[in-house]
């Protein structure tokens, strides 16, 4: 497996995360996994949320690419969620355009990650962000 750091895009001012991914590529399919830890309160700079960079760019075949995601709020919303970080059809494929999760407020509807708590409101341990999966390089 190889090192890479990913990172948080469409943030709002300052990123108060920190970034480690492992990748592993093999016949052209890019296998990974990254983390992205909230040590900071960490905002979206719109709606659209959160997206995160990739270790090497996905090929783009005019379909959506769909990842893994999970959320682990620890203190900030002590919950784990489950949900999916998509690569659209129209990307560079670079990065994922969006981090989403379940919501509780619309049953099982996915939810744009928008906020990450970080040190805000108290919260004593940091909210970690999980994706993983397997693509075509570019």
């Amino acid at each position: 497996m190889t090192a890479w750091t990913p990172k948080l895009t469409n943030v709002a001012g300052r990123d108060g995360t920190k970034g480690h991914g492992e990748y592993a590529e093999a016949d052209g399919v890019v296998t990974f996994t990254a983390m992205i830890v909230a040590k900071k309160e960490t905002k979206a700079a719109s709606s659209a949320g959160f997206g995160l960079t990739l270790p090497v760019p996905v090929k783009q075949s005019g379909a959506r690419t769909v990842f893994q995601l999970s959320l682990d709020g620890r203190d900030a919303d002590e919950g784990v969620w489950s949900g999916e970080a998509l690569v659209y059809a129209g990307n560079d494929g670079t990065t994922v355009d969006r981090l989403r999760v379940t919501g509780a407020e619309n049953g099982a509807a996915l939810e744009n990650v928008t906020f990450l708590y970080g040190d805000a409101e108290g919260a004593k341990k940091a909210e970690i962000i999980t994706v993983s999966g397997s693509y075509v390089r570019a």
